[in-house]
């Protein structure tokens, strides 16, 4: 009877050793700041309705993940230059590209890309040129930052860009087939669901949205899984490297993208592009439409413009909390 009350008590002893050391792991794992975790699962991505590249549409399987809620912002950025001593591609460069409004009455009087312009001293701090400064903007995102530059900034916290298929599984929400990050409704000028371009881009911005370039992060709903931006206000660096056909050559199965000697842009077949995401606060209904979930771009690594952010993931970082007490 005393052997058998012995043991009870070490079960027991060895069973609240194992609460208390899984409540420290909860503790110490606790969910990172500014981070939501993705479930993993599957979805479909692309859109047989959309352009080329984003076709064909089919089932992807995802693991799980934790992404941004939000684009990394000046503030956010600025710490990691300060703690690094970090120098930019564009201030090395000593110039970036700028969107420059245009004048002309009609689209057909327009040079394509004619809106883009080189301008000395453009970068991070001053997103459209020396006379421009992030000191009133703190809470939007970065931007005038190139892959390395995001990839930098990622790295330093012990995270990494998303790839396409995390994006955009991320950007769905949750919301299967639809085309847009809070679902089919058409964008509006009534109820504004991101920043975009409101009025025929790039002759007239309507502005109704009370943004003319960047807006503070989360100024606008997040989708089904808290995340805001996923669409609109910047473009978004993704890590892999752009194909059009990406998705008949990718695996169904967490797909990377190609290979860096495999990228190919129609425009410029001799230059390897890396894919950028969301849409920006350029994207306008009669032109790009990248706010769509689906959307997709090529972008040279090594440029930055005033309208490129990026948000990062923890995709080797597991969910203990859930894993927990599911297991």
């Amino acid at each position: 009877m005393e052997s058998n009350r012995r043991n009870l008590a070490g079960v027991l002893f060895v069973g609240s050793i194992i609460l208390i050391d899984g409540f420290i792991l909860v503790e110490q794992d606790a969910a990172p700041e500014d981070m939501v975790w993705i479930e993993p699962g599957t979805f479909t991505m692309g859109s047989d309705r959309g352009m080329p590249d984003e076709r064909p549409a089919r089932p992807v399987e995802m693991s799980g993940f934790w992404i941004d809620t939000h684009e990394v912002t000046n503030t956010e950025f600025q710490t990691f230059i300060e703690d690094t001593d970090y120098i930019t591609e564009a201030e090395r460069y000593g110039d970036s590209l700028v969107f420059s409004k245009v004048a002309a009455s009609s689209l057909q009087e327009l040079v394509p890309l004619s809106w883009w312009k080189l301008v000395g001293d453009a970068d991070w701090r001053h997103p459209e040129g020396p006379q421009d400064s992030i000191s009133a903007k703190q809470d939007h995102p970065v931007v005038q930052v190139s892959y390395a530059d995001a990839l930098a900034y990622c790295n330093w916290l012990d995270k990494t860009l998303p790839t396409e298929a995390q994006f955009e599984f991320a950007a769905r929400g949750g919301k299967e087939g639809n085309q847009y990050s809070w679902g089919n409704q058409p964008i509006t000028h009534e109820h504004a669901h991101t920043n975009h371009w409101q009025g025929e881009f790039p002759l007239h911005n309507d502005n109704e949205d009370g943004f003319e370039s960047t807006a503070p992060v989360g100024s606008f709903p997040a989708n089904d899984f808290g995340l805001y931006d996923i669409s609109g206000n910047v473009w978004e660096w993704v890590s892999d490297w752009y194909h059009p056909r990406s998705y008949e050559l990718d695996s169904n199965r967490n797909p990377t993208g190609v290979k860096r000697e495999d990228s190919f842009d129609p425009n410029e077949p001799g230059l390897a592009k890396r894919s950028i995401r969301g849409g920006s606060f350029l994207c306008s209904e009669n032109y790009c439409r990248g706010f769509r979930v689906s959307a997709r771009m090529p972008a040279d690594p090594a440029t930055a413009t005033n309208h490129t952010g990026f948000r990062c993931v923890n995709p080797n970082r597991s969910n203990s909390i859930a894993s927990l007490w599911l297991n």
